[in-house]
């Protein structure tokens, strides 16, 4: 039996399609001749699109931006009047100088200058700066960022972590409040101020892109690496979070074209707030006494001293009469910890050791042939020799 063919009904077909084709071109003239209704329009910003809508001011994303911009340039308004130029001039050869007496010809008497960044800390006119920006200096003047230009006498100098203190007299100075660098963390949002290549008043940001490095500088102490455009210039300036709290004091750059390539370093804030109060209080700065000698802990050595990994500071000697020694410390012990804090090796044990307050007590933790055990020390000043 052969399968039924329906018959098609092409009329109806047809009729079908010129209502469509109605319908379609009423659509067609409805939409093109209504009132034009406002439609987001696209921008492109740094190769990203997006859709924004025209009428800017009514978006609450944009309005949270804005107020974020304002947040920042407020912060920034309020931090730079602490914030100082510093110009310092060389005193002239000697050798130079009596030539040019004697008329022997060799040329003029030239004198060096240098220029960095500072910033006040007190109402009285104290001013931190990096040791390297003053070091050798006959005369030192700081610029305000009210344009008053003022002679500046060095109050004190700590070589050890490239932090020197300035002290200027002048009325209607606004200092700056130091963060604890303690707390920074990795991936937060951070400003340097100062003058890159006598530019005032320059303000980068960036993000704390590592904490504990050690690298080649004057300081011996551990740095913040930021990513913050850091200049010729920028040496001395505060690092600050977005509280305007300085957690850093710009150093130094690693760069092979002499300019910012976004690997910048900066002092902890907690460093030369220390050296700081030593100054003001004390005249001088006063470093704390272990008086231990490390030895670095080799992956082979750990083996053979029964470890689990090179965590810790070997302790390869202590000095006679010294903190350590009347502490009960005694060679080939591990110290895990110092004041609370982990140590990974000596370097960091020397660094948490500065950071301890001569006179005090001290808790640190060791491992002795395999067992744990807490001990105590009173620090001292470092003796002069």
């Amino acid at each position: 039996m052969r399968p039924y063919k329906r018959r098609g009904n092409l009329p109806g077909f047809l009729f079908f399609l010129l209502l469509l084709c109605l319908a379609v071109g009423a659509l067609f003239f409805w939409q093109l001749m209504r009132p034009q209704i406002s439609t987001p329009s696209t921008v492109v910003v740094q190769g990203i699109k997006s859709s924004l809508p025209l009428d800017l001011t009514t978006n609450a994303s944009l309005r949270s931006l804005e107020n974020i911009d304002s947040e920042f340039t407020t912060l920034v308004e309020r931090v730079i009047p602490s914030v100082v130029s510093i110009t310092t001039t060389a005193a002239p050869d000697r050798e130079a100088l009596v030539r040019q007496f004697f008329g022997l010809g060799g040329g003029g008497v030239t004198q060096a200058s240098k220029m960095g960044s500072g910033m006040i800390v007190s109402p009285q006119g104290h001013i931190v700066t990096n040791w390297h920006v003053v070091n050798g200096a006959s005369e030192v003047s700081v610029q305000l960022s009210d344009g008053r230009t003022l002679p500046a006498r060095v109050a004190g100098v700590d070589r050890r972590s490239d932090i020197a203190v300035l002290k200027v007299d002048a009325e209607g100075l606004i200092p700056i409040a130091f963060g604890d660098s303690e707390h920074v963390r990795v991936g937060q949002m951070v400003f340097a101020v100062g003058n890159p290549f006598g530019l005032q008043e320059t303000v980068t940001q960036g993000i704390i892109s590592a904490k504990g490095r050690r690298t080649a500088s004057e300081a011996a102490n551990e740095f913040f690496q930021t990513s913050t455009t850091i200049n010729p210039g920028n040496s001395g300036g505060p690092l600050i979070d977005i509280h305007g709290r300085v957690i850093g004091i710009n150093n130094f750059i690693l760069s092979r074209s002499g300019g910012s390539e976004g690997i910048g370093f900066a002092i902890p804030s907690n460093v030369a707030r220390r050296v700081y109060e030593d100054i003001v209080q004390r005249g001088r700065v006063i470093h704390p006494w272990f008086g231990m000698v490390w030895q670095p802990l080799t992956p082979t050595l750990a083996r053979q001293l029964g470890l689990p990994d090179t965590q810790g500071a070997l302790v390869a000697a202590t000095l006679a009469n010294s903190p350590a020694e009347r502490s009960g410390l005694q060679r080939g012990d591990l110290i895990l910890s110092f004041n609370g804090h982990s140590i990974r090796d000596g370097m960091d044990l020397r660094n948490r050791v500065a950071e301890a307050e001569v006179g005090t007590p001290a808790k640190f933790s060791i491992l002795r042939d395999g067992k744990p055990l807490d001990l105590s020390v009173v620090m001292e000043e470092e003796p002069a020799n």
